[in-house]
């Protein structure tokens, strides 16, 4: 047996002797003595980590529509589709005509609305001859306080009217008074179910028209990348778009993952519907002040259960607890009290367990 073989063996019975009394917190108060020469021995070999202000990782999104960069024109009554003015792809403003609907509801909502205006109209009159009348004493007070009431009355019944119409995104224009159906919104055509002559009920969808701009980022993030806080960058470097990450949640899907949703301050050339590859840029310094950095996998070490590395000291080294972000084959990213400069053992981890059980 070699002397290394011997220090290896030496080293692993008395960390299984002496784990089971010892917990994390108090082997990492310790610092445990190593020479150059049982280093060497123990192939035990530190490197340096970096810890920055902030932490890049390479993940993938989809871009998808925001929530509200879509919106649906549905038929206001049961009637029938006369003309289509619009067609897919094309291009449309706030108020722009795209149907031409007919209903017997309809123009009779607009008969509503002509009565009521009418009736207003009548009472302001009428408003308007009683105050003078009051004025002069000719009245009574009782008079007068009803006609206001019935001025009051007829005025929020045409308001009435006129609302249901605007609800339901028509205008009479022309000669004919010919009923449109109008968008609400601008935007690109994105849908057209609407055939000239089809019959259809209320509420049926007939056009749907999306905002190509109002785009944002859906990812799906698993143990392998870090999960970001709210207000963290994203960017997608390969395509001139750039965000802020606004929500992370529970994926729903059973697996392990969350889903982050970002929000995008400019959206280069992204078009909805595309999977990319972006860059997290997470803040190297988390809530609890501790530093996030990114380590060898091979560094992690568990003491008691609990994760850490080996941090080399002027005579030795001592073992730091942190907090694992995410890990995968190459790398973990961990939270702990790990400053630039730092210098971590990425070999000889199974040795430096065995002799710091030894030492406590």
């Amino acid at each position: 047996m070699s002397f290394k073989q011997f220090l290896l063996a030496g080293a692993w019975i008395a960390s299984t002797a002496l784990y089971s009394e010892l917990s994390a917190a108090e082997v990492s108060a310790r610092a445990v003595p190593l020479s150059t020469e049982q280093a060497r021995a123990l192939d035990v070999r530190f490197g340096p980590i970096a810890a920055s202000e902030n932490l890049e990782v390479g993940t993938h999104a989809r871009v998808i529509f925001t929530p509200d960069a879509q919106y649906v024109v549905a038929a206001p009554y049961a009637g029938m589709v006369q003309r289509v003015l619009v067609s897919v792809g094309q291009t449309v403003r706030a108020g722009q005509a795209l149907a031409i609907f007919v209903s017997p509801q309809l123009y009779e909502a607009s008969r509503a609305l002509t009565e009521a205006n009418s009736q207003a109209r009548v009472a302001q009159q009428s408003l308007a001859r009683d105050k003078a009348l009051y004025d002069d004493g000719i009245i009574a007070a009782s008079r007068w306080e009803a006609t206001q009431a019935r001025a009051a009355e007829a005025g929020a019944m045409a308001r009435a009217r006129r609302a249901e119409l605007a609800s339901a995104g028509i205008t009479f224009t022309g000669p004919g008074g010919e009923a449109q159906l109008m968008a609400s919104r601008g935007g690109i055509v994105a849908e057209v179910n609407a055939i000239p002559g089809m019959r259809v009920d209320s509420a049926t969808p007939l056009f749907k028209i999306v905002d190509p701009a109002a785009l944002e980022l859906d990812m799906l993030v698993g143990r392998d990348v870090p999960v970001p806080s709210a207000g963290e960058r994203v960017t997608v470097p390969q395509r001139g778009a750039s965000g802020t990450v606004i929500g992370v949640a529970p994926s729903g899907d059973g697996t392990a993952g969350v889903r982050v949703r970002a929000s995008l301050a400019k959206r280069g050339d992204l078009r909805a519907g595309e999977s990319v590859g972006v860059t997290l840029t997470l803040r190297g310094t988390g809530s609890s002040g501790a530093s996030r950095v990114r380590v060898p996998a091979a560094a992690l070490a568990y003491v008691q259960g609990s994760p850490g590395v080996f941090v080399a000291t002027d005579k030795g080294f001592r073992f730091q607890a942190v907090t694992v972000d995410s890990t995968d084959e190459a790398s973990a990213v961990v939270r702990g009290n790990l400053p630039a400069g730092t210098r971590v053992a990425v070999s000889g981890i199974g040795a430096l367990k065995g002799l710091l059980a030894g030492e406590q």
